[in-house]
């Protein structure tokens, strides 16, 4: 296996941006962050990912991970990390999660979202994502944070655990901050 994340099998969870609406397609985590705030990366990012009807386009909410040994891990991200305990070799694994929509919308009363377009991170980095990070990151005890690089330290394609893309330049694009 090269790459880990959930897939969702059903369920009703749409957003809508820019006069446009996405269904979630999947989720998954970077350890080290893929953005950066005023040049502070935190320590992981999770990507939920929403295709359009037509699958032409993506929308992908980026929400940061802070890891310190004082704090206590979100319960949403509990109830993750047991479903990605359970993770095999290429094996579907079944679970139930909650909405992350409280997550996230939890984050935002305490900071801002930027939005901007965008790449994928993964190759082939194909500039079809309309991207939503949120500013705010949601906490996790360090022997959580722990727990999610050893899962990916088992794969091929990551560094020892670490997945994510070095952050690229603007190259001209705005980025709005709500």
């Amino acid at each position: 296996m090269d790459l880990m994340y959930l897939s969702i099998a059903s369920g009703d969870c749409e957003v809508a941006a820019n006069g446009k609406t996405y269904a979630l397609a999947q989720f998954h985590v970077h350890t080290g962050s893929e953005h950066k705030v005023k040049g502070k990366a935190q320590g992981g990012e999770i990507h939920f990912v929403h295709k359009n009807m037509d699958g032409s386009a993506l929308l992908v909410v980026g929400l940061f991970l802070k890891a310190s040994e004082s704090a206590t891990t979100d319960p949403w991200l509990v109830n993750f990390l047991e479903a990605l305990d359970m993770v095999g070799d290429d094996s579907p694994v079944p679970t139930t999660l909650d909405s992350y929509s409280a997550l996230i919308l939890q984050q935002m009363t305490k900071g801002h979202a930027f939005n901007y377009p965008g790449s994928l991170t993964t190759p082939p980095c194909s500039e079809i994502v309309d991207w939503w990070v949120v500013q705010k990151p949601v906490s996790i005890s360090s022997a959580d944070y722990e727990r999610i690089v050893s899962n990916l330290a088992e794969l091929d394609i990551t560094d020892h655990g670490k997945n994510a893309r070095p952050v690229q330049p603007l190259n001209g694009r705005t980025i709005t901050v709500y």
